[in-house]
């Protein structure tokens, strides 16, 4: 049995896929499935609504605690602070897509689902839950799935080859702009710097700075084109099925 010291040194640490881990996969991914549950159970338009909201407004939260969190002193660089990696802006349109109904960022969300998938699965968060930064890690990752089911089991986006084609555009150029910024600054934000991440990440089995944007690139593109395969038939649609009143 675990002595009490060992267990708080547990909860303060974490690595990938060791029980933390597993344990707070199998949460979003039931925190996920409720939210699809409950959405298609609401009859109410205002019962949808406020579901709409939570999940628009409360990756705006998620954003905001996680921006402050990092901005503190105590933890702030300019280096790793900014909200400007993928899954930080994620949040915001993550709101403006469920918010506002903004066909572009409905794209951008659902197809960097295959980007975003991969914080999930292989966390850059190196503290466990007895702190701080383990929770805002994982609430405002929890946001951008909540965005991504809705958009796509309550909403019923179905993503056509214009948002394939958008979306990649898009993402190109929000990684050209990190890439000049990390090239300018020596910073890694987005990955697309010459230093790794400091977590083990699928980045680094692409070799090194400068190639290896290249294959991320190449690899985002194929990611994105499979993401689109099982509605590549379907008649293309500029806009969500469900109506607002």
């Amino acid at each position: 049995m675990l002595r009490p010291s060992q267990l708080v040194m547990l909860a303060a640490d974490f690595h990938a896929w060791n029980l933390e881990h597993i344990f707070t996969l199998l949460l979003c991914l039931a925190g996920a499935t409720g939210l699809v549950v409950l959405g298609g159970r609401l009859s109410r338009e205002q019962d949808r609504r406020r579901l709409r909201h939570f999940v628009g407004w409360g990756c705006l939260v998620a954003w905001t605690l996680n921006t402050i969190y990092w901005a503190m002193p105590v933890r702030f660089a300019l280096d790793a602070s900014l909200p400007i990696h993928f899954c930080n802006v994620a949040n915001i349109f993550g709101a403006l897509a469920i918010l506002r109904d903004l066909r572009l960022f409905q794209g951008v969300i659902y197809f960097w689902g295959c980007l975003y998938m991969w914080a999930f699965l292989t966390p850059t968060v190196g503290m466990g839950p007895a702190q701080l930064g383990y929770w805002v890690f994982w609430i405002y990752h929890l946001f951008i799935l909540f965005a991504f089911v809705h958009l796509l089991f309550l909403d019923r986006f179905r993503p056509s080859w214009r948002d394939l084609l958008h979306s990649s555009v898009f993402t190109l150029l929000y990684v050209a702009l990190l890439i000049v910024i990390d090239a300018l600054t020596g910073w890694n934000y987005g990955f697309l710097g010459k230093s790794n991440p400091g977590s083990p990440t699928p980045v680094d089995l692409l070799g090194p700075y400068p190639l290896r944007i290249v294959w991320m690139i190449l690899c985002g593109a194929l990611l994105f084109l499979l993401f689109w395969l099982p509605f590549c038939k379907l008649p293309a649609d500029h806009s969500t099925t469900r109506t607002r009143k």
